[in-house]
């Protein structure tokens, strides 16, 4: 089972005043209303919620547990189910987040697996916002910049980037677009510790968790390709997961079967 949250074939959902839609994708030819509810087949890890305030469009993207199977709107919220979860995502009609159900799993779910969950979540940590970093992904890509915030004291360039020892968890992405500027949130693990273009300026964009191996990787105009991973053969990130949540990493991999790529 994996424990780790996951984005594989994201649900988009766009919500607010105007538009309460499941957005088309590869699976589904057509965006359709989730007034009356709509349920979901296949595996479908994360969503994306899109919303429009102020004339800026954010999406908020959440890696899940579990595989998507529902989305609904009863009386001004918006929900969002998981296989094998008591409860479900919670968000206002504005948009904000109301209640996560990161490790909420049934006892019949539990039950199915061989493994100590209570333990795994402590192992695994949600995914938050907290001081998140923010990028900016200009049109003309040598214009695209680390912003300045209250723990980074100037703007830095996107190409190279940059180390950083600040606590940051999370990241946006100030993306410049033919319809104006969008704005993508992604919660983190761990604390953003090094972020930049690699290879020239129309290089891949990788954002850095610290005591993960593999980065967040994006295109350099901020299309999403990987999320940041554990990798199990990885000596720094045994030597991370050892020191920071007093596991070896054979025995936690063995016991909560993670999924390391």
């Amino acid at each position: 089972m994996d424990i780790e949250p996951k984005i594989e074939n994201p649900v988009c959902v766009r919500f607010g005043d105007t538009e309460n839609l499941i957005l088309a994708d590869e699976f589904n030819m057509y965006s359709t209303s989730f007034i009356s509810g709509a349920v979901f087949v296949g595996n479908h890890y994360g969503f994306v919620l899109i919303t429009d305030i102020n004339g800026i469009q954010k999406e908020m993207v959440y890696p899940t547990q579990c595989r998507i199977v529902a989305v609904a709107f009863e009386s001004g919220t918006l929900k969002i189910f998981e296989e094998g979860k008591r409860t479900f995502w919670r968000f206002s009609n504005s948009g904000k987040l109301e209640h996560s159900i990161f490790g909420e799993f049934t006892d019949e779910y539990r039950s199915k697996i061989n493994t100590s969950l209570e333990y795994c979540d402590i192992f695994i940590g949600e995914p938050i916002l907290k001081s998140p970093l923010c990028v900016k992904i200009a049109r003309n890509p040598e214009q695209s910049v680390i912003l300045k915030d209250e723990l980074i004291k100037q703007d830095y360039p996107l190409y190279p980037g940059v180390m950083l020892e600040t606590e940051h968890y999370g990241f946006v992405l100030i993306i410049d677009t033919d319809k104006g500027q969008k704005e993508v949130y992604y919660p983190t693990q761990n604390r953003v510790n090094a972020i930049g273009i690699v290879g020239g300026e129309l290089g891949d964009l990788k954002v850095f968790e610290n005591g993960k191996y593999h980065p967040w990787l994006f295109s350099y105009d901020g299309n999403f390709k990987q999320e940041a991973s554990y990798n199990l053969y990885s000596i720094s990130d045994k030597a991370f997961v050892e020191d920071v949540y007093g596991l070896n990493m054979e025995d936690a991999a063995a016991c909560f079967n993670l999924k390391m790529r």
